[in-house]
Order: structure tokens, then C-alpha cells, then sequence
């Protein structure tokens, strides 16, 4: 099927975020677009390719709103990793990589997020030491073969964990503090003059591919590597995303360092603007959330790997309390694992009952299927996407009202959010074109990726087997480190905490 072809997606339950309501009707599709909706039957008469779903949900394509393509070849890598585990073991998880291999890594995160419904992300990609224009070329040549849409952003910085949070490496016995300069970044200038050869390429990037810039952490850059970074982004129009408070390390050490919050020091920076984007937030007071809606900004809210790092639960309530848009993401296959939108609106849903406070302060489904589609399109910037209505892009996900998730079918909205999973998907459009069809990705050739995969993860750590060995080492140091630090005061809490005596 050709972008320009027409189709008419026939009979369909059309889900429409924005009343969080479905309703039976059909759905043309030209030009990418969806180019009128009406009532079962309105277009039999119009010549184009139709399509019965007459047992399907139609939904519109979800939008992963951060998530980490050079991750996608280290699914299952961890177990009882806390955040700080996960950034020791960084060096090795993105590299050494030659473009194929990065290719290769991304194409199988886009398969397995097209395979669940997902038809755009927000992809922050580390390459060590410095991003490299050849790895962002096949990163966007993967997405373009595989039929997604996404923005690309290197994940940036130019001090590692142990330079920047003061204290660790002192921390660390005298063999391993003599040890940590092989984890060191190269220079910030070097970074910058990678990043500047990186967005000269963007005019050769297809389509279907935008660009934007994440230094990673705060106080992972210096004063002078941000200045430079904002001074790329206003010149080049890009949107900028950076984690921010993800864990509570991460807040008490914004304080020991700014002698304030992260949020509040990017404020005053001028970092702060309706294209920024706060990732993960977990650990955001009144205060910081006040700032981010005042300067327009957008939240990304990752609640499997919030999770799963033992992070606490960002609390999304007060967020949409102050207009601020929040996208729903599922973050790397190395600290969430299963890159499904799917499980990262469940898990939404679920997090925010935790809680005190009336039911009111809940997300109700079609809140949540609103963060992963409208919110996370309005965070990459793709306004035409994330809903069903006249001219929006036909990027859009089919679920099978026979499978056994949405059988009885007593409210099709409510079991998107609390049942459905991957089995349920047949066919997945992007731009008007099908790239599922029948439960099976069409847009590239799978056959042979599983060995493709295995020998690339062969390649990979026989490459890093020293840097790996160094950082099981270092590991219990720094996780040490950062629950001794758990006592410092903040005013909020977002883990439960146990009770004592």
C-alpha cells in the first residue's frame, strides 16, 4: 500500500480522545491523512482500498514520549538495579557500536513499539563518549525503514556520574577512585562540535524524522556545557528534554550543588520554555511544578521505570491540575524492558490510586489514553497526530474486539487501560500506510533479526567485557553511596516508607 492510496477503514469502534468516547464509523484515509468520518456506510460509493473493521477498536497511534533506542539490545539486563546502578553500568550499555549495530539496535525497539500500537517516540540516544553524526544516520534510517515517526535528540553531558555529584568518588576505595576516569565523557567542546556536525546533517534526515537536543541530568553539565546547549537549541529551534528529579539522589543533590531544585536553577538559567520537557519529574514539589507551567512546558511521565528503578511514583494529579502537558513514555529496554505503551498507561492508571486523597485525584482511562496520545504528540511536537478527527495524520492502532481482553465488551475504553495488551493489535497504520497488517510487521523483514540480534549482543560485549567488570566493581559503592544520602530532608516523600517499631 502507497502513502498516497486511499483506504476506507470500514465499521470501525473509533475511540476519540478527547471525549475519552467510541463510537462506530468509517474512516477515509488520503494522502496520510484522515480526510473525513462519518456514520457505518457513509463512503460505500468512494473508490478506495477497504478495510472491514467492523471488530476493531481504532484508536489513535500511541506516542512514546521518552524512551532510548541505544538501550534496545540490553533488554533484561538488570535486575535490582536502582537508578543510580543503571548510569554506573552506562558506558557499557551504549558502546563501543559501529552504525550497523546502532541500526540494528533501533530497528528492533521500533518493531517491538509498532507491534504495540506505538507510531511515534521521542528517542534520547547515547553513543560514548560523543554523539557521532554516522550513529544518528543509522538511528533515523532505521526509524524510516521501519515506518515510525520520530524526534532524535543526543543524550548529552560533560562530567560523568562520579565528577558530578560531589562526594562519590571519595566514596570509593583508592583502587576504584584511581579507576572511574576511563567512564569519563570526552570534552564538553569535543560534545558540542559533535552536536553541531550532527545537526548539520538534519536537512538529509527523512521525513519523517525531526531533531532536538537532551543534555541528560543538570548536574551532570557544567555551567558552560548548558550555556552552549541553549545556545544550539535557540539557533537551530530545537526542543529541549532533560531528566529531572527522577530520583530522590538526584533532588538532594540539585539542592547541595544550585542550593535550590533543578527546575528552579533551569528557570533562572533560561532553560525553561514551552518546547522543554521535564522527564520522569518523581521528585517535583508545588514549586517546581508552578515554574514548569508558567514557563509552558511539558512533563514526561515514566511509570515503568519509575518502577522498576525503585525511583517512588511521580504524582501526575497536581501536574494536569496546572495545564501543564504530560506525556506517557515506557523510557529504555534496559530500565523498563518491554517498550509497550500498553503496560506504561496501566501502570499510570494504577500509581496514581496510591496516593492519599479522594478518588477524584485518580486518572481515569481516557485521561490516560489522552497522555499517551495527545500529550506525548503535543510533546514531540506532532500536533496533528495523537487524535481522530478531520486532517489529523492517519497514524492509527487496530485491537481485536474478539480477543479474549476485550471480551465481554462492556466498556472498550476502560479494557484498553486495564486489559489489553500486544495480543490484541492487528494492524498498525502510520501516515496512511500499514506497517502491521494481521498481527505482523510488513514495513521490514524480520526473518532473520533474532540472529542479527545474537550476534550483535556477541560483538557488543565481547567489546566491553573490561568496562562491564569495572562497573560491577564500582556498582555497590555507588548504591551505597546514594542510601547514605536518603536521610537528607525534602519536603516531599514519593516511596512509602516503612514502619518503624
Amino acid at each position: 500500500m502507497k502513502a498516497n492510496e486511499a483506504v476506507l477503514l470500514s465499521g470501525g469502534l473509533v475511540l476519540d480522545p478527547r471525549s475519552g468516547k467510541a463510537e462506530r464509523q468509517d474512516l477515509l484515509i488520503e494522502d496520510g491523512k484522515i480526510a473525513r468520518i462519518g456514520a457505518s456506510g457513509t463512503f460505500a460509493a468512494i473508490a478506495a482500498a477497504r478495510h472491514d473493521a467492523s471488530d476493531r477498536l481504532i484508536v489513535p497511534g500511541f506516542v512514546n514520549a521518552h524512551t532510548h533506542s541505544h538501550a534496545n539490545l540490553m533488554k533484561g539486563v538488570a535486575d535490582a538495579w536502582t537508578l543510580e546502578a543503571s548510569l554506573t553500568n552506562g558506558p557499557w550499555l551504549a558502546g563501543p557500536r559501529d552504525p550497523e549495530t546502532i541500526y540494528l539496535s533501533t530497528l528492533l525497539g521500533a518493531i517491538d513499539m509498532l507491534s504495540k500500537g506505538c507510531t511515534a517516540c521521542f528517542d534520547l540516544i547515547y553513543e560514548f563518549p560523543r554523539p557521532t553524526p554516522e550513529g544518528f544516520a543509522a538511528v533515523a534510517r532505521a526509524y524510516a525503514d521501519a515506518g515510525m515517526r520520530a524526534v532524535l535528540a543526543p543524550m548529552i553531558a560533560d562530567q560523568s556520574l562520579f565528577k558530578s555529584i560531589p562526594g562519590l568518588a571519595d566514596a570509593l576505595p583508592d583502587d576504584l577512585r584511581d579507576s572511574v576516569g576511563k567512564f569519563d565523557l570526552a570534552s564538553g567542546d569535543h560534545t558540542i562540535a559533535a552536536v553541531e556536525a550532527i545537526m548539520a546533517t538534519r536537512q538529509e534526515m527523512p521525513d519523517s524524522i525531526t531533531l532536538a537536543l537532551a543534555p541528560t541530568i543538570p548536574h551532570h553539565c557544567s555551567e558552560r556545557f548548558l550555556k552552549n546547549c541553549l545556545d544550539i537549541a535557540d539557533r537551530h529551534g530545537l526542543p529541549i528534554h532533560m531528566h529531572i528529579a527522577e530520583s530522590r539522589l538526584q533532588a538532594v543533590v540539585a539542592r547541595k550543588i544550585y542550593g535550590r531544585s533543578a527546575v528552579s536553577y533551569l528557570a533562572d538559567f533560561g532553560m525553561l520554555r514551552p518546547r522543554f520537557t521535564a522527564a520522569h519529574g518523581v521528585w517535583l514539589d508545588d514549586g517546581d511544578l508552578d515554574l514548569l507551567a508558567e514557563h509552558g512546558c511539558s512533563i514526561a511521565h515514566i511509570p515503568a521505570s519509575n518502577f522498576r528503578l525503585g525511583s517512588g511514583v511521580a504524582h501526575v494529579r497536581p501536574m494536569l491540575e496546572r495545564g501543564i502537558n504530560v506525556g506517557l513514555a515506557t523510557d529504555g529496554a534496559n530500565s523498563s524492558d518491554s517498550l509497550s505503551m500498553l503496560q506504561a498507561m496501566r501502570l499510570a492508571s494504577f500509581g496514581a490510586r496510591i496516593f492519599t486523597g479522594e478518588r477524584d485525584g485518580w486518572l481515569l482511562a481516557g485521561e490516560v489514553i489522552k497522555l499517551a496520545t495527545q500529550g506525548g504528540a503535543k510533546l514531540l511536537g506532532l500536533e496533528s497526530c495523537g487524535r481522530i478527527e478531520q486532517g489529523a495524520c492517519a497514524d492509527l492502532a487496530l485491537f481485536d474486539l474478539g480477543h479474549v481482553d476485550f471480551i465481554p465488551g462492556t466498556d472498550p475504553v476502560n479494557q484498553l487501560v486495564t486489559s489489553a495488551d500486544s495480543a490484541s493489535v492487528t494492524d498498525v497504520m502510520v501516515g496512511g500506510v500499514f506497517r502491521v497488517l494481521d498481527r505482523k510487521v510488513i514495513s521490514v523483514d524480520t526473518a532473520d533479526l533474532r540472529s542479527r540480534v545474537r550476534e550483535s549482543v556477541a560483538k557488543i560485549s565481547a567489546a566491553t567485557r573490561e568496562a562491564r567488570a569495572l562497573a560491577f566493581r564500582l556498582e555497590p559503592h555507588v548504591v551505597a553511596f546514594a542510601q547514605s544520602m536518603s536521610h537528607e530532608p525534602l519536603a516531599i516523600e514519593r516511596r512509602i516508607l516503612p514502619k518503624i517499631g
